[in-house]
Order: structure tokens, then C-alpha cells, then sequence
């Protein structure tokens, strides 16, 4: 019976759960981003460590249609690290990983996205959904999911959930 219950259970975490930490199989703190690749919003190509080398740090965050959660943080990301940090040197990304459950984002998803939010940062489209396997263990279990991350590639926060507290502040620790 408790294995029946905490079954079910799991299925209501989603979306905004603090619960997702890596598995031995996914990528976390300490360890390099994978060599992956984005669109843009226009379908442009992104090599995601070249922008990450081109800043000091940062902040990667991902969404999906489905998650209310991840669309709530947009006018946080635009106050507390666009305006909070203009003039600095730092990536601010977003990078959208589904459409439906299991399904794979359509590149409209990306400047619909980046219009009806408002977003004034970078956002990205991973329409072959890359990042499942290296970062979700397959499958996103648990979104939003905030990454911080290094110019030389290496993740420094692997935060599963909601938005972490004073984002500013934390992105700003890993800044020069």
C-alpha cells in the first residue's frame, strides 16, 4: 500500500519540486556541460558551450509548454538578473526542452515563448531534446530545472524546482 501511495505521489511533484537531485547517470555540480546544441528563436544553430565560454557566467534555466511554473519566472529573470545585473558579463538562458509531456518542442515554441512572456533574455529551443538524456536522466521529471555555470563549462548550481532565492545574488557570487 505505501508503494501504491508514494507512486501516486510522484506523479503531483512535476513541475515545481525540489525533489529531482542527479542520478548517477545525469550531469550536476562539478561536473562539465555537455556538448550540446540549440536554435534560437530565429533556428539558428547555438554550440551551448560557446556561449557559456563567452560569458563569465550563466544562469540556464529550462521550461516547458506544459509547466505553469517555468513561465512564472520570466518577469523574475527579466527584473532580478537582466535589469539586476545589466552591464555585467553574464548569460541569461532559457531552453525549452518539451512541448506536451515526452514530446518534443516545436521551433514556434521558442519566440512565442520569448513574446507572450516578455522575456528580454536568451531563449532557447532543443527540438530534438538533447538535454534529456545528460541532464534529466532521460526524461524531465522535475522543471523548472536553474543551472549556473562557469566560463570554463563547469556547472556550479544544479537547483531542480522553483527559482532559488536572491537568483542576483547567487549569480552574481560566481561573477568576477
Amino acid at each position: 500500500m505505501k508503494l501504491v501511495f508514494a507512486c501516486a505521489l510522484s506523479l503531483f511533484i512535476g513541475c515545481d519540486s525540489d525533489s529531482g537531485t542527479p542520478t548517477d547517470e545525469t550531469i550536476g555540480e562539478g561536473d562539465l556541460y555537455p556538448a550540446l546544441t540549440v536554435s534560437d528563436c530565429d533556428g539558428n544553430p547555438v554550440d551551448l558551450r560557446a556561449y557559456l565560454a563567452s560569458k563569465d557566467a550563466s544562469y540556464v534555466t529550462f521550461g516547458a509548454q506544459w509547466c505553469k511554473a517555468c513561465q512564472e519566472e520570466a518577469p523574475i529573470i527579466n527584473s532580478e538578473l537582466v535589469d539586476g545585473l545589466a552591464g555585467r558579463n553574464v548569460g541569461i538562458a532559457q531552453i525549452l526542452v518539451e512541448a506536451n509531456p515526452g514530446s518534443p518542442p516545436a521551433q514556434s515554441l521558442c519566440a512565442a515563448w520569448k513574446t507572450d512572456l516578455t522575456a528580454r533574455y536568451d531563449v532557447f529551443v532543443d527540438t530534438r531534446q538533447e538535454h534529456l538524456e545528460p541532464l534529466f536522466n532521460g526524461a524531465v521529471a522535475t522543471l523548472p530545472l536553474h543551472l549556473i555555470v562557469t566560463s570554463d563549462g563547469i556547472i556550479r548550481l544544479y537547483k531542480p524546482g522553483a527559482i532559488p532565492e536572491d537568483i542576483k545574488g547567487v549569480v552574481s557570487g560566481w561573477l568576477p
